[in-house]
């Protein structure tokens, strides 16, 4: 007797609905989101044979639990799941117990259409869950770049003609030993040259063109002013400098693991993809060979991939909403890149841009071509070739 679970999960509690495969209700009960909530879930399944686990949100501790106890578990499209729910309920009522029995109900209708969740090798797990923070940190990191850029601009306008990039280590560290205009100018030449020297600026005729643009600048801004925006220059300052310590370390991890990993050398020899983008690509794709059948598969995953919509005489082509964001972020990312280091890829971005298509709808199309570069080195294991093998899958 097949048995299919619906877990409507939360962060304090999960609903648990239990039916059979003739969609009889078995059990219905609610067990806390701790160990011992876990060990309960455990208890009863361990009565029942043939077990399936559908979710809505595919993670969290207890996902990962079940996981190392080796249930079968599935991962459920929620919209899916929601018109599911009301093509079998006419109430409109919503419940707990009502969305844990359509998760259950809709995994024992579809299951042949349900693919269970694969998982890759701890390495390829690790190195996703890396990326995902190293996007996180990435942004913060943007967002308080923009911060301190907004702050400099209302009392330490210098800042921003220093260095060609802003926020940059020497900088945050400027910004802290000279926290205002006038301190850094009365700083003499050769204090600021062993500053600048111990930051790894080496270059003497850029170390007195600096030095030239502090001597001649002028400035006159309240001091009520600077001292207000020379607090929060400061926290932004210290915060900036802990995510980039935190980056490096993540970006030395993730090239760790990638070039210890079998496919990792493959992944890295893509032209563009660099130490940062071949590492999130590789974590894109793991290391389960049986997860995609056929390059279409990450095309429409991904987002790559366009929709047609065809009505009797009326048919257009549709940018795909429904894929993973993030992938599809990223292959974009590095589509753009591929045009400085790719001939090919170049010109079918010039090929695009001629037909009159958008800068980003001719990217879009380019990061489709290289998912399907990518698949079939990832496939069969092999090094990119420019010119031969692998454009002739294009």
């Amino acid at each position: 007797m097949q048995h299919y679970i619906g877990i409507d999960n939360s962060y304090s509690d999960h609903k648990v609905q239990i039916i059979d495969e003739n969609d009889n209700k078995i059990m219905f009960f609610s067990i806390r989101n701790t160990f011992d909530g876990f060990e309960m879930l455990n208890k009863q399944l361990s009565k029942l044979e043939n077990i399936k686990i559908g979710f809505e949100l595919p993670h969290g501790p207890l996902v990962d639990y079940l996981h190392y106890k080796n249930y079968k578990l599935y991962s459920l499209n929620p919209l899916k799941v929601k018109r599911f729910k009301e093509l079998k309920t006419i109430s409109g009522n919503k419940s707990d117990e009502i969305d844990s029995l359509a998760i259950a109900q809709y995994l024992q209708s579809n299951i042949r259409n349900t693919r269970e969740l694969t998982y890759n090798s701890s390495e390829i797990e690790r190195l996703k869950l890396l990326s995902v923070v190293h996007d996180r940190i990435t942004r913060d990191h943007t967002r308080h770049i923009n911060k301190l850029h907004f702050c400099i601009r209302q009392y330490y306008p210098i800042q921003e003609v220093l260095f060609s990039s802003f926020g940059c280590i020497v900088q945050l560290e400027m910004i802290k030993k000279y926290p205002v205009f006038e301190v850094l100018k009365q700083a003499k030449a050769e204090e600021l040259t062993a500053f600048l020297k111990t930051h790894s600026y080496r270059n003497q005729a850029y170390i007195n063109k600096i030095i030239k643009k502090i001597q001649e600048h002028r400035q006159l801004i309240s001091k009520d002013v600077e001292s207000i925006y020379q607090i929060e220059a400061e926290l932004l300052c210290n915060i900036l400098r802990d995510l980039n310590t935190s980056l490096k370390k993540i970006e030395k991890e993730m090239n760790i693991i990638c070039d210890n990993h079998r496919l990792g050398k493959y992944i890295k020899s893509l032209p563009g993809a660099g130490h940062i983008l071949s590492c999130k690509i590789l974590a894109l794709f793991g290391d389960q060979k049986n997860r995609f059948d056929n390059y279409n598969q990450p095309q429409c995953l991904f987002g790559t991939a366009p929709k047609n919509y065809q009505s009797g005489q009326f048919h257009k082509v549709l940018m795909r909403k429904s894929c993973d964001k993030n992938a599809k972020s990223l292959l974009y990312k590095f589509a753009f890149s591929t045009l400085r280091y790719s001939d090919w890829s170049r010109k079918y971005y010039d090929k695009q841009r001629s037909k009159g298509k958008l800068h980003s709808v001719s990217i879009r199309a380019l990061s489709n071509k290289w998912v399907k570069i990518i698949f079939k080195i990832w496939k069969d294991e092999i090094f990119y070739e420019d010119m031969q093998k692998n454009l002739a899958v294009a």
